[in-house]
């Protein structure tokens, strides 16, 4: 299942950076709006809600890029709650610090904390290839319909995301 990039359009250069870092360099497939016809047809109409949530409920990991940008965005952190619903593995990549000696509005919001930050070529690097290993496991779990396969896919997300932060040194709030 691909890897569904959420980004607002303010920032579609690095969204493709990542996309093609991520499709080039280690062969994951993923889903950007910016290239699907479809979703740009259907702007501003309230049919498009509905088909970012098709588009989301057909990937099995959100990677959001999130920036100064993203503040503006509506649509970011819907995609990102509507991950977590899902349930889907999340996880973002963002030049903002996490919380520290900065100011908050110079940080993450508190909610991304939760999930591995990537913020270099290298973290993609580390992200990719935990990816690939535990690719086959989350494809199984997804779109499980009883409670227990649901908790069991929970389970299954949140150990992958814990093992990609344990990767990258970081630990959750």
């Amino acid at each position: 299942m691909p890897i569904f990039i959420s980004h607002t359009t303010r920032d579609d250069e690095l969204a493709k950076k990542v996309f093609g870092w991520l499709n080039r360099i280690h062969g994951i497939t993923c889903y950007i709006d910016d290239m699907d016809k479809e979703l740009g047809n259907n702007r501003g109409k309230s049919s498009l809600t509905p088909l970012l949530v098709d588009r989301l409920r057909k990937c099995d990991t959100l990677l959001a890029v999130v920036t100064e940008n993203t503040k503006g965005s509506w649509w970011v952190p819907f995609e990102i709650g509507t991950a977590r619903e899902m349930p889907r593995v999340i996880s973002s990549f963002t030049p903002l610090p996490d919380r520290s000696a900065y100011s908050w509005q110079e940080t993450l919001p508190e909610y991304l904390l939760e999930w591995p930050r990537l913020r270099s070529d290298s973290d993609i690097d580390v992200f990719a290839r935990e990816y690939k290993r535990q690719s086959l496991l989350l494809e199984k779990s997804i779109g499980l319909e009883n409670f227990s396969q649901r908790s069991a896919s929970v389970n299954k997300a949140r150990s992958f995301e814990s093992t990609v932060m344990k990767s990258l040194g970081q630990r959750s709030y």
